[in-house]
């Protein structure tokens, strides 16, 4: 008996190494690490050791639950940001049904939020989004639909890249859907209309959370 209990520890200490290499190794094969968007500060070798990409600028907004939202309620986490408002009757209400999907999805997944922008502030209260997320069954730790000043609508369209117009201070409607990083780099940018898209940042947010995955099991 000794023996066996011998011989069982013996090949758990071989096997486990090679399911282990194996999960991560293989891995390699299936995902594809994700792009940096955005201009880029090369390393220069003296002052900068490592690429510096662009990350997404601070922002202070109001979520449909009354809070204030900034950077910080996404610090370690993966999210998914959109623009739209709260009386488009087209775009908007399919964007976020698509945006819905992902979400229910990902459900599992604590570390991966959402949140849409309106970008009309004029009209979109709080009491509007609150009415509004209610739409998409939004749970309110994980989906935020905000609002700010328009100036605050303003930088957070040009935080995410999107066109804006300077002149009068708007933002573009966009039906895009911008997928951002645990250190607020974005990594994707889709259609959030075209069903091909909605796979494909469904699975590059999983690439993002194996990326997370392995950079524990090798620190």
């Amino acid at each position: 008996m000794k023996n066996k209990r011998i011989v069982i520890t013996a090949l758990g200490l071989i096997v486990v190494p090679i399911l282990i290499f194996y999960i991560f190794n293989a891995g390699k094969q299936t995902y594809n690490s994700l792009p940096y968007l955005g201009e880029r500060i090369a390393p220069d070798g003296v002052n900068i050791k490592d690429t510096i990409y662009y990350s997404i600028p601070e922002f202070k907004l109001l979520a449909h639950t009354g809070d204030t939202i900034t950077n910080a309620n996404f610090d370690g986490n993966i999210y998914v940001a959109n623009f739209f408002f709260a009386s488009c009757k087209d775009v908007c209400p399919k964007m976020n049904a698509k945006v819905e999907t992902i979400v229910t999805k990902l459900a599992e997944y604590p570390q991966v939020k959402f949140i849409s922008h309106t970008v009309d502030p004029e009209n979109d209260s709080v009491a509007t989004l609150a009415l509004y997320a209610q739409r998409f069954k939004a749970e309110p730790s994980t989906w935020y639909f905000v609002t700010g000043t328009k100036e605050d609508i303003f930088k957070a369209g040009q935080g995410y890249l999107l066109p804006v117009s300077i002149e009068d201070k708007t933002i573009d409607h966009s039906q895009q859907l911008i997928l951002v990083d645990q250190k607020r780099h974005i990594r994707g940018i889709y259609d959030g209309l075209d069903d091909k898209d909605i796979r494909r940042i469904k699975e590059d947010i999983k690439v993002l959370l194996y990326d997370e995955l392995k950079a524990k099991h090798t620190q």
